[in-house]
């Protein structure tokens, strides 16, 4: 037995025999001194372990509280049947809409007036070959205009990729066809 084992097995056997005589021949506060300084000892030396999830459920518990809901909920809903509340739906003896088609852009983007990630960057593609034509009107040999046909035509990679229609997939741009393909996608 090492030194250790030693000292905590004395250490044990002290604290048990001062709780026997606790009432009998010491203070309570010099109990209280040893406990607490005892408690701080070996809360320090012993490592503290988190005891599993399933030990501190008690699995009985919640599922008689699940079933009490759930009890709660169908006497509600036989409550609303009893009292005619089926009867008083808006809509009843109507047939129901159906959307057709991309329900999210159809109908849950539109109404929340969210475009789109295709839609957006078909904007920045039109705002990057205006750009680009500016600056090809003032100065034709400036670096700027390469840099912005590049990133163009990144943004046009990304809506062929995008783009839920081949009809809306566009060519790459360069300096000799920028003003050509702007009029075709978006007019004179």
């Amino acid at each position: 037995m090492d030194m250790n084992a030693l000292r905590l097995f004395l250490h044990e056997l002290i604290i048990h025999a001062l709780r026997k005589t606790a009432n009998a021949s010491y203070p309570q506060s010099l109990l209280t001194l040893i406990f607490v300084s005892n408690r701080n000892r070996e809360d320090h030396e012993r490592p503290i372990i988190p005891l599993p999830k399933e030990t501190l459920e008690d699995r009985d518990v919640i599922a008689a509280a699940q079933a009490e809901i759930q009890r709660r909920v169908d006497d509600a809903y036989e409550e609303f049947v009893r009292s005619g509340g089926l009867e008083r739906l808006p809509g009843i003896g109507k047939p129901l809409e159906v959307p057709t088609g991309d329900i999210l852009s159809s109908t849950i983007l539109r109404q929340a007036n969210v475009q789109p990630p295709w839609l957006v960057l078909l904007k920045e593609i039109r705002a990057n070959m205006e750009a680009a034509m500016e600056l090809m009107k003032k100065s034709p040999g400036d670096p700027e205009i390469d840099a912005l046909l590049a990133d163009t035509n990144k943004q046009i990679a990304e809506l062929n990729h995008q783009a839920p229609s081949l009809t809306l997939h566009r060519k790459k741009v360069t300096r000799a066809n920028l003003r050509e393909q702007y009029e075709r996608w978006y007019g004179p």
